[in-house]
């Protein structure tokens, strides 16, 4: 297994982690301030759904990306797929601040998986 000090990177390539933090309580917040208004058992499940992908993923942004495991990457390479389909979800349905919301969430992921994609799948030094 190699060490954090066998790939480094600039600042903003080893903590890109942090983007996904930042997402993470992001989406908490949304499931927060939508649970109480949610009348229905699809907003309700929406709801819960970002509280709980939102603690997942703070959980493996601090707990694995931030050690640069690749496993960590590979997880968190399943955010833009995610919000593409949330944002054609709320296209679809006429929702154009969801959809907004979404592309921006999407930039955001995006340069974060690429920023952190040289430290943890740059060259092993043989260790």
């Amino acid at each position: 297994m190699t060490t954090l000090t066998a790939r480094q990177g600039s600042s903003f390539e080893r903590y890109s982690w942090t983007v996904f933090v930042f997402l993470s309580a992001i989406l908490v917040l949304f499931g927060v301030s939508d649970l109480p208004g949610a009348t229905s058992s699809t907003a309700r499940e929406n709801a819960l759904n970002e509280l709980f992908i939102g603690g997942l993923t703070a959980a493996i942004a601090v707990m694995g990306l931030r050690r640069l495991q690749r496993s960590a990457w590979y997880a968190m390479a399943l955010w833009p797929a995610w919000i593409v389909a949330q944002s054609v979800g709320a296209a679809t349905a006429g929702k154009t601040a969801e959809m907004m919301t979404g592309i921006f969430l999407l930039v955001l992921a995006v340069a974060a998986l690429a920023l952190s994609y040289r430290p943890v799948f740059g060259a092993d030094d043989g260790s």
